[in-house]
């Protein structure tokens, strides 16, 4: 008989498969001999509710979820308080982004007693330490709790180097289900933790301090081999915030995988001054490795707005990835932001200028362009507070928040948000891959974004209707 103590670990339903690494981490360092950790994915099942009744029916130690910000929070919450109705005795813990960023208004609503706040490994582990022998939780940095219906906020907990982490425990997961909703044989991997920049839009500096530790490029080597050698997959995606933040790390990995002559493809994440900065040496080993993409926030087109949000990267590092890349025909995925606060028209312009000039580059370029939405734990979102901005209360209002698939700006008039409608459609048919029989339809494409002619948009809706979006948060 199982004496181990149950830790059920949740990620809630969304509309992306990547692989759950967030649980995973945390699983990966309880002492397997000690608490048996269960991963139930609401994407993977029709009623996971099932599921985590069936888990937390005998010896069940706690709930926990991971959270980020959005429409996620309905699922996590739905969850949380059928649990707590059912199983009252068992703590409900939340974790992840919005957690650590809002762990008081968390812990407001009834079915949260416990919110880990950043970097959860040590902190959850040394919490299912006091839950096992029923101590307090008083002094346990790194949690806000609730007790006698008062919330606490115990003191933050350092950072800690990564390196001193054992490997993720993949078999945790199902790892083949995840590969076959994402339409390829991949593997996520994170293979750095954190954030060294200051971009003003965003909450890194907050919850990561401005810290940043990455494994060994021997580690990486070795645990990829391995789990290679286990899973078979042809293509590893890096979920690191910054992967290029080391450029004698980024080399070192690559000649890892040249030595191991592993047959993947690979892809990570890029600040423009990051790739500007790479030797034709360092490109040259990426592509040899496998570097199949990379992902580049470009976030404005004009340098003062660049400026302005403390980006710290110049428009023309921007372009010089783009080349380096074309001559080793690597793909890109640039983000671009419109709609700060005080953002002229000029300078949206500007932007979507910038975007349509990389998309003409190359079909393997492509371009994101999103609404700002402000976000708190950065000084956009202090500043808006200062002038009265109103971010939502509760879980139930953050839940309604979208900062992927939003199609209107509280900075924007609604005739410019159709135009900016009107050319991220467009954009994306106009330099695709071309092919015959999309000969004419891209010709219309490329007029329409060279000449701002959106109306009578009638290939949008045509295409629309074969293929109709899907709604991300």
């Amino acid at each position: 008989m199982n004496s181990r103590p149950k830790v059920v670990l949740y990620n809630p339903k969304a509309e992306y498969y990547t692989m759950p690494l967030a649980l995973v981490a945390i699983g990966s360092y309880l002492d397997s001999s000690r608490f048996e950790v269960i991963i139930i994915d609401g994407r993977l099942e029709k009623d996971p509710l099932i599921k985590i009744r069936e888990a937390l029916s005998q010896n069940a130690l706690c709930f926990a979820t991971t959270v980020l910000t959005g429409s996620i929070i309905k699922d996590a919450l739905e969850v949380s308080r059928a649990v707590k109705s059912q199983f009252p005795e068992v703590p409900v813990v939340w974790g992840g982004w919005h957690a650590s960023l809002f762990p008081t208004e968390t812990l407001q609503d009834a079915s949260v007693d416990i919110v880990v706040r950043g970097q959860g490994e040590i902190v959850f582990a040394e919490l299912l330490e006091r839950l096992q022998i029923k101590s307090p939780l008083q002094g346990l940095q790194g949690i806000s709790y609730k007790e006698e219906g008062k919330i606490h906020a115990n003191p933050e907990r350092s950072m800690v180097d990564i390196n001193a982490f054992p490997a993720f425990n993949y078999d945790l997961i199902a790892v083949e289900k995840y590969m076959q909703l994402s339409g390829r044989k991949q593997l996520d991997y994170i293979s750095s933790q954190g954030c060294r920049f200051r971009c003003t839009f965003c909450a890194d500096p907050f919850v990561f301090n401005r810290g940043w530790y990455g494994y060994s490029p021997k580690r990486i080597g070795d645990e990829i081999e391995q789990l290679w050698k286990k899973y078979g997959f042809n293509h590893v995606h890096f979920q690191d915030e910054t992967y290029f933040t080391n450029k004698k790390r980024v080399a070192e990995v690559a000649q890892e995988f040249i030595r191991r002559q592993l047959p993947i493809t690979w892809f990570g994440t890029m600040r423009a001054d990051q790739g500007y900065r790479l030797d034709d040496e360092i490109w040259a080993l990426c592509k040899k490795s496998g570097l199949e993409r990379v992902m580049i926030g470009v976030e404005a087109g004009s340098q003062e707005m660049l400026d302005w949000m403390k980006k710290d990267i110049k428009i023309e590092q921007v372009f010089d990835c783009a080349k380096k890349c074309l001559k080793y025909d690597i793909g890109i995925n640039f983000s671009v932001i419109v709609g700060f606060p005080d953002e002229t028209e000029a300078s949206i312009n500007e932007s979507l200028h910038v975007a349509k000039e990389l998309r003409k580059m190359s079909a393997k370029f492509q371009v994101s362009i999103f609404y700002f939405k402000p976000y708190p734990g950065n000084e956009i979102a202090d500043l808006l507070t200062q002038r009265g901005y109103e971010f939502p209360k509760n879980l139930e209002g953050w839940a309604d928040f979208d900062y992927v698939g939003a199609i209107n700006s509280d900075w924007i008039a609604d005739k410019k948000v159709q135009e900016i409608e009107g050319f991220k459609f467009y954009q994306q048919l106009a330099w695709s891959k071309p092919t015959p029989l999309k000969y004419v339809v891209q010709k219309i494409a490329q007029w329409r974004c060279e000449y701002k002619m959106y109306q009578f948009p009638i290939e949008k809706k045509l295409i629309n209707w074969l293929k109709p979006r899907v709604e991300m948060s």
